[in-house]
Formats: structure tokens, sequence, C-alpha cells
């Protein structure tokens, strides 16, 4: 059960993005971060993950990730909605899990806090442009 859920944060951070069209230029690249998971039914385990993101329309990111827990690595991709220029949210899937749930990304500068929560669990990252 713990591999499950670490993919299951490890799929949401994939889902995550930053700024909106305005700010198109910089998201471009590579961030990096780290955070915590935790199980519905278990303990808070340690992630690290890196995140590079591409713009697919004016409101629309590709994400692809990286991360790692001390128990998993895993490699994802996704896509997330701009609500504002300081705001993201993104539903994720992972099929290696069967696993799916709710992303809320905050920007602020070069900073990112990403929160997900599905019924297998929930977690939060930080993460900072490279």
């Amino acid at each position: 059960m713990r591999n499950h859920f670490i993919a299951l944060a490890l799929a949401a951070l994939a889902m995550t993005g930053n700024s909106g069209a305005s700010l198109a230029g910089s998201i471009g690249g590579t961030w990096s971060g780290d955070g915590y998971v935790e199980p519905s039914n278990g303990q808070r385990e340690a992630v690290r993950c890196r995140v590079t993101y591409s713009q697919q329309t004016d409101k629309v990111f590709g994400v692809s990730a990286v991360c790692a827990s001390p128990s998993a690595q895993i490699r994802q991709t996704g896509e997330v909605l701009m609500v504002n220029p300081e705001r993201y949210v993104g539903d994720f899937y992972n099929s290696a899990y069967d696993i799916s749930g709710r992303v809320n990304v905050s920007i602020s500068g070069n900073k990112q806090t990403v929160s997900f929560k599905s019924a297998s669990g929930h977690g939060s990252l930080s993460l900072s442009k490279r």
C-alpha cells in the first residue's frame, strides 16, 4: 500500500504547474523541491521531485515529472489549467496504480506550493525554479 500511495503523490505532482499566459516565459524549464505524502492508512513519507513545464495553449501547460521517496521512483506526465496567474488546478490519474485525485497550486514569484488529495491520502510540496 505504501508504494501505491507514493505513486499517488508523484502523479499529483506531475499534474502541477505555475503561472499563466502573461507569465509564460517564466514557467519554462525545471523546478524542484520536496515535501511529504501521507496515506489514509499509513505514515507520512518524504518525497523529492524535479518538474519540467511546457506551454500547450494560453491556459494549459504540459508537465513532466520525476519524483522519488525512500520507497519509490516514478516518471509522470500530465496537464494543468490556469485559474489565475497565481493559481492552477488539475485532476490527476496514474494508470500504473489506478489512482486519481485533485491538485491545487499556489504561485509566489519563483516558488510553488502544491497540495493534493485523493481517497488514498494527501500531501504537500514546495518547489523552486532552478
